[in-house]
């Protein structure tokens, strides 16, 4: 049978965790490893609200959705792409790209973080793309079943 490790053993070979309520009122559960890779499960609020813009530089970001949705917006040129991810899908978030979510009520969401030669942190903030998700109709959004793109001119 496997023997249970204590947390001081887990973080004694570098594995620690992290859980916190999020401005937004999000529930995060972190499991974070010493080379920067991490699992996060995170549980929306009633009323959470967008996250805050950002970008990763070395770090990949997988999203898979166990329940709900999560709308996601990609900036590219000033272009902003619009996907909502639903219930058994998922999202990668390519390197470099400045992008938001919103987590729909009632979501679950299970965030995967890997590389290689991470640093301490790699989140860029974009509070520019702040400013125009907070201009798109959500409910609209969560109605629709595909992707689309809104010119940010």
């Amino acid at each position: 049978m496997p023997r249970p490790l204590s947390p001081q053993e887990a973080e004694s070979l570098g594995v620690s965790t992290l859980h916190e309520e999020m401005d937004n009122g999000e529930l995060r559960f972190r499991l974070r490893a010493r080379d920067g890779s991490s699992y996060i499960r995170t549980q929306s609020a009633p009323n959470s609200g967008w996250q805050n813009s950002h970008l990763h530089r070395q770090v990949h970001e997988l999203n898979v959705i166990q329940q709900g949705a999560m709308v996601v917006v990609e900036e590219h040129n000033g272009t902003l792409s619009v996907r909502v991810i639903r219930a058994g899908e998922f999202y990668l978030c390519p390197l470099n790209v400045p992008h938001n979510s919103y987590l729909a009520p009632d979501t679950v969401a299970h965030t995967v973080k890997y590389g290689t030669d991470l640093p301490d942190t790699d989140w860029v903030p974009c509070p520019h793309l702040d400013k125009l998700c907070r201009t798109l109709d959500l409910e609209a959004l969560l109605k629709e079943t595909g992707q689309g793109s809104i010119s940010d001119s």
